[in-house]
């Protein structure tokens, strides 16, 4: 039993604070914090639904404008793209590639054909004209048997 040594506070506090220096050097060492809204998937989007149109902001800053996806399905906008780093030091050459997507649901029916998408200076701004005369179609759904174990 004399091995038993007790932790007080201050020791806990400080191994607290020891961890905490360890994955803050993690971070800074290997990913932005850019890079790691760009991990997690979570661009900075804000929508607008004016008269006419729907306006899309997205904040995605140092992308390549070529690999920017944007595509309009049913009542849905999705966004997608990656940033590419090259790094070259004398002892290697390295890529890294970090992705993101996001999904929109838009609130009324828009001329898919007619969006326009522009991006520059890190923000990718996205028009949505409405369509007046287009209507979401109502599907109706049919009665099933949703009991366990039961095949429709």
């Amino acid at each position: 039993m004399s091995d038993l040594h007790l932790w007080h506070r201050a020791e806990l506090g400080k191994l607290k604070e020891d961890m905490e220096e360890l994955f803050d050097s993690f971070v800074r060492d290997f990913c932005s914090p850019m890079d790691l809204r760009l991990l997690s998937c979570e661009p900075d989007v804000r929508v607008v639904s004016e008269e006419d149109a729907i306006f899309v902001t997205v904040h995605i800053p140092n992308l390549d404008p070529r690999s920017i996806k944007v595509s309009v399905s049913g009542n849905r906008l999705s966004i997608a793209g990656q940033k590419v780093e090259k790094r070259t030091d004398e002892q290697s050459r390295t890529i890294s590639r970090h992705g993101f997507s996001s999904t929109i649901r838009l609130t009324s029916p828009v001329h898919a054909e007619r969006v326009s998408a522009s991006y520059a200076e890190g923000v990718l701004r996205i028009v949505l004209p409405k369509c007046a005369d287009c209507t979401l179609v109502p599907v109706r759904m049919g009665e099933h048997n949703h009991e366990r174990g039961s095949n429709e």
